[in-house]
């Protein structure tokens, strides 16, 4: 599914409070990446309290009206992603209606044909994320599989874990998925560099 997404994840700081509060962008409630995404969500509060960490994904809020605003800058963002990171004063502002809106990690389900990414919002304290994901768009796309592990895979950047170069696992870069099989949990593995990772962050 990388290959299919492409990925871009910059400046990926995190700092946590113990319960990292969730929106979903729609413009839809029909969306087909809700249950995905959700499963997602879940995936990852079952693998941070295997840990024995703190730190949890809220139950997610679905906010059904996306401002154009941020799907432009989500676009503007996926755009530059050959040329980033950059210094944090030549980054885009992040807009007034973005940083409005109610949520540590902010998951767009994007109407556009853009690469999924997580971004760090720049110059916002706390820091939130925006994750993108892109729209589903031909049958090789329109797979549970492959968007429940797009979703997982962006929730992990935001999380605080980078690429592998382990292509069966859920944070490679580049990934190999017609080749690989999940665990029982219906996700690809983590590696145990990637857990130790986690419990030293949260």
């Amino acid at each position: 599914w990388c290959v299919l997404t492409c990925v871009v994840c910059a400046h990926l700081n995190p700092s946590y409070a113990a319960e990292r509060s969730v929106t979903i962008l729609t413009s839809s409630l029909q969306d087909e990446r809700f249950g995905p995404a959700n499963e997602a969500v879940d995936f990852w509060n079952e693998v941070l309290a295997g840990l024995g960490v703190a730190t949890r994904l809220g139950q997610p809020v679905v906010q059904s009206e996306t401002p154009r605003v941020v799907e432009s800058y989500a676009r503007l963002i996926a755009q530059r992603a050959g040329r980033l990171p950059v210094p944090a004063r030549l980054e885009p502002e992040v807009p007034e209606a973005l940083g409005a809106i109610d949520g540590d990690i902010i998951l767009l389900l994007s109407e556009q044909d853009i690469m999924s990414f997580a971004w760090a919002l720049p110059r916002l304290d706390p820091k939130r994320y925006l994750v993108v994901i892109r729209k589903v768009r031909g049958l090789d796309r329109n797979d549970p599989m492959v968007s429940r592990h797009v979703v997982a895979h962006e929730l992990g950047h935001a999380l605080g874990l980078y690429h592998n170069d382990a292509p069966h696992t859920l944070m490679c870069g580049p990934c190999q998925p017609l080749t690989a099989e999940s665990e029982a949990n219906g996700f690809l593995p983590l590696t145990n560099e990637e857990r130790a990772r986690l419990v030293e962050l949260h």
